[in-house]
């Protein structure tokens, strides 16, 4: 590791820069604030330069990246003192649990293909963080539950978990509920 190989170092950085618009929409994902996403982003992309030479080829460069700038919003929010609020179980509950759950319901399907795309991003946007997180990275950027566990540093079952629980509470607010 201590060897530096300048042309790897510019090929990485290649690679970085060509995923900057990925990270500026995870950014997004996560303030809300296309100002503070674009800080975010390019954040990440300073220290993730800086810091080349801990990536490992061959492994998945963005994950590591999603990492680094999940890290350092964490930071952000943990430096404003500012916390997620608290989300009781009765304001995740979208509908009754049921026999219905297990399985793709038409219902769900006609609300979904109904909704315009705008409509879908507002209710995305209501989603607490625990949940929209999760969601954007297996959805959007169409990370398994695996990379999504390691970017996140949770259980892949808590990821699957969340993701669900997320993608019903997206349902629930494009039909109309109030939870």
């Amino acid at each position: 590791m201590s060897e530096r190989n300048p042309e790897a170092e510019g090929n990485l950085a290649t690679q970085i820069a060509k995923l900057q618009p990925r990270l500026l929409r995870f950014a997004l994902s996560l303030t809300h604030d296309r100002e503070a996403a674009e800080d975010l982003a390019q954040e990440t992309i300073a220290r993730a330069l800086a810091s080349q030479w801990r990536f490992h080829p061959g492994t998945n460069l963005k994950a590591w990246l999603f990492r680094i700038l999940r890290n350092i919003h964490l930071n952000v929010v943990r430096a404003d003192g500012s916390h997620p609020r608290v989300v009781s179980i009765a304001e995740l509950v979208a509908e009754p649990a049921g026999p219905r759950d297990h399985g793709t319901n038409p219902v769900e399907a006609r609300v979904i293909e109904r909704a315009e795309l705008t409509q879908i991003a507002s209710a995305f946007r209501t989603l607490p963080p625990v949940f929209a997180i999760p969601l954007y990275l297996t959805a959007v950027e169409d990370l398994s539950y695996a990379e999504t566990a390691l970017i996140l540093g949770i259980p892949v079952g808590t990821v699957m978990s969340r993701v669900y629980r997320g993608r019903r509470l997206v349902i629930s607010k494009l039909d109309g509920g109030s939870s």
